[in-house]
């Protein structure tokens, strides 16, 4: 798996509520000179609310105006058969990883969540970055689950975003035997020496991501907070401020999101 700069993307949608491949194409247009990678159908996408047809023409648009860049399969599923079950469908697609997280639930154990990402890793049929953080799942796994799961021959990375820069920079230093990507912007610059960055900020601020990563910068920290402040990537409604940011643009043809509400399992 690529170091550097992935690009969590937003849903580009129609007037009637479907992925627009054109909104696709034109926001990667953007993005391929500066990233390394792109994840589409995770929290930034709207992933737990997207349908299957959804989910499966962004993944699809996404595989075809890519280019040369790797594309991460994004599944957010309560379980780890509807992880599994859209895993083979993101391979079928051409995707080259996916990213999954814990299986939902407040009370899932240690050894579920390890069973879990064994079963992914076993069975997807593709290199598997783990989700973690407890903001989708309601869990996370622990310290030491994480090193195991990481020692798991498919498993190719984790994406942080726990919340907390001492855990990142803690699973840096253990040289865990996968990539570790900081996920949320704010703490990028807290995380230490990781391998990459997984951040929304991406699909409006790809050559300023690429910078920040590379120690480009003269006032990282300056830039970094005034593109969260520009962009409300600190707000619940990330995307939202995201997409209507890119409508402004005319990367994308509206600003339009899902209608949020339960996905059913």
């Amino acid at each position: 798996m690529n170091q550097g700069v992935i690009a969590a993307l937003v849903t580009p949608f129609s007037e009637t509520g479907e992925v627009s491949e054109s909104g696709v194409a034109r926001l990667l247009d953007t993005l391929r000179p500066h990233v390394d990678g792109l994840l589409p159908n995770l929290s930034t996408g709207e992933g737990r609310w997207l349908t299957d047809r959804q989910w499966e023409d962004m993944l699809r648009a996404t595989v075809k105006h890519a280019g040369e860049l790797p594309v991460l399969a994004g599944v957010l599923r309560p379980t780890t058969e509807q992880v599994l079950e859209r895993a083979r469908t993101a391979a079928d697609l051409g995707a080259h990883g996916l990213v999954a997280t814990s299986p939902y639930g407040t009370g899932v154990t240690q050894a579920e969540i390890y069973r879990h990402f064994a079963d992914l890793a076993e069975h997807s049929g593709l290199p598997v970055v783990v989700y973690h953080g407890t903001e989708v799942s309601g869990n996370a796994a622990d310290f030491d689950t994480l090193l195991r799961i990481c020692a798991l021959p498919s498993v190719a990375g984790v994406k942080d975003s726990s919340g907390s820069s001492e855990f990142t920079r803690r699973l840096v230093e253990a040289r865990p035997g996968a990539r570790v990507l900081a996920g949320l912007e704010h703490l990028l610059l807290e995380s230490g020496a990781v391998d990459g960055y997984v951040v929304a900020l991406a699909n409006v601020e790809p050559a300023l991501c690429a910078d920040l990563f590379a120690g480009r910068l003269a006032d990282p920290e300056g830039s970094l907070t005034a593109a969260c402040e520009r962009y409300g990537l600190e707000k619940d409604d990330w995307y939202r401020w995201v997409k209507t940011e890119l409508f402004r643009r005319g990367v994308l043809e509206n600003d339009r999101t899902v209608d949020t509400g339960e996905v059913p399992s």
